[in-house]
């Protein structure tokens, strides 16, 4: 708890330091003019880059939430394996660490406009991540006219659905009638939900999510299967430079790029990393709403 209020003043002192930043090195036009006081809203869409290191959640390893023991050591799994690919075989060795691919992003944003430099805002944006590694199993057993061990390597892959909602700050500085520069800041919460987590060996397929809890997996028995919830909750902090371009008075575009340092909610990896996002997003104002 010490740690989480610690956390959420370095990120309050940092937002309003930022602002002020901001306000002090961004040119001004004459304020005398009509100050913006509408709501704008906004469609983002782009690509999330996810930090690797929660990505070894999904890799199967022991001391894991999800485990490839999980399988490899039900006897009946184990026998199941061992028929289809006709010998003995043990675990040899795990997946390197594993990479999130690229996700695409896509979410709205809602902004009140406190004068024609200052907002504040809301938005929530959705990735699908995925990520994909390789295990080995050494097959039979080596012979003393072998130089290696015979060994067939096993796909392992997860994916996840990442929420993040911002809610921060926005200063706009003119470059020109049609080009402005923006930084904004604010609070991260994030929910990460595990979609899957798999293996597959030769033609067999198995998640290494138990469902199961404290019973053993028996092939043909009525076995209770449990809804299981793997993520949850983080927080974090995040800075977005960008550059807004008008088309109209009640349209326009920004481009953005968004770093995140923020804590994702996977068991043993619930850590802070830095996250990143590339955005598009398209702007229209309350009055280009009410006029369509």
């Amino acid at each position: 708890m010490k740690s989480l209020i610690k956390f959420c003043a370095f990120a309050i002192a940092y937002t309003l330091l930022s602002v002020i930043c901001y306000a002090s090195i961004a040119p001004f036009k004459d304020d005398s003019t009509v100050q913006n006081k509408a709501w704008s809203f906004g469609i983002n869409c782009g690509a999330a880059f996810a930090n690797k290191y929660h990505a070894d959640f999904y890799s199967g390893a022991e001391g894991n939430q999800n485990t490839l023991s999980y399988i490899l050591d039900n006897k009946y799994h184990y026998d199941e394996i061992r028929q289809v690919i006709n010998d003995t075989f043990s675990l040899y060795s795990m997946p390197a660490q594993m990479k999130y691919k690229p996700a695409f992003c896509v979410g709205f944003y809602i902004k009140k406009n406190l004068n024609n430099h200052l907002g504040i805002f809301l938005q929530f944006n959705h990735s699908r991540f995925t990520t994909e590694g390789a295990f080995a199993l050494k097959i039979g057993a080596t012979s003393s006219s072998q130089t290696f061990d015979s060994t067939l390597t096993c796909p392992v892959w997860g994916s996840e659905d990442r929420i993040n909602i911002d809610i921060g700050v926005g200063y706009e500085f003119p470059f020109d009638e049609k080009i402005s520069g923006f930084v904004e800041t604010g609070f991260n919460l994030n929910n990460t939900k595990v979609r899957e987590n798999k293996i597959a060996i030769q033609n067999l397929e198995y998640s290494i999510i138990n469902v199961y809890l404290d019973q053993q997996y028996i092939p043909n028995t009525q076995l209770q299967e449990y809804p299981v919830r793997q993520g949850g909750i983080g927080l974090g902090a995040f800075l977005s430079p960008g550059l807004r371009f008008r088309f109209s008075e009640h349209m326009g575009m920004d481009l953005l790029g968004t770093i995140y340092w923020s804590k994702i909610n996977l068991k043993h990896y619930a850590v802070f990393r830095p996250h990143y996002n590339v955005m598009v997003r398209f702007l229209f104002s309350s009055e280009f709403l009410k006029s369509n």
